[in-house]
């Protein structure tokens, strides 16, 4: 009996920390609160500014934030580009769900869903396929903040799909854009 005891203790732990979160602060930029069985890795996403993850659970996390100029500038200097997609939150989410469309096999991706997310202009969905051999699932978040954009990923493999659903929707639901002033250069 004490060994069942002692083999089942750390699964016991893990399930009563499932709902304890952690506040996660990056660059003076965002906040964002992620489940702390979740932990910081640095191998996910070359350009993600927050990769966290849990390889027992198979659930993984990133966020990405880029100037908002830089891609309006895009859009606005390239008339082939500018002719499929606008400068603003429509064009950044059509454009990246153009690019996983590219990327996963057998995709099927959700309509966009206009929402607001602490105030700020965002975009849902949500995406199952195959990446590598393996049938997958995404949530997806695209945020206008005041000078950036930012996508929120959270994935898990299709088979852990409701095991992590209310985490990936509590984790988007949770980000909030952190008061920054534009520092005027003398």
């Amino acid at each position: 009996m004490k060994k069942i005891f002692f083999i089942l203790l750390p699964f016991l732990i893990l399930s009563c920390q499932s709902n304890e979160t952690q506040k996660i602060t990056i660059q003076n930029l965002y906040e964002i609160e992620l489940p702390k069985t979740l932990s910081k890795a640095d191998n996910l996403h070359e350009d993600a500014s927050l990769q966290y993850q849990n390889l027992f659970s198979e659930f993984y996390t990133i966020v990405i934030n880029e100037p908002s100029n830089d891609f309006d500038e895009l859009i606005s200097s390239d008339p082939m580009m500018a002719e499929n997609y606008t400068a603003d939150l429509n064009g950044y989410s059509a454009i990246l769900k153009d690019n996983l469309m590219a990327t996963v096999e057998d995709g099927k991706f959700s309509e966009i869903k206009k929402t607001t997310i602490n105030g700020l202009p965002a975009r849902l969905m949500n995406l199952s396929g195959t990446v590598d051999d393996i049938p997958v699932y995404y949530e997806f978040a695209f945020l206008k903040g005041k000078n950036q954009y930012y996508q929120i990923v959270n994935w898990t493999e299709l088979k852990r799909k409701e095991d992590h659903a209310a985490s990936m929707e509590k984790i988007i639901a949770s980000f909030k854009e952190l008061n920054r002033s534009k520092k005027k250069m003398p």
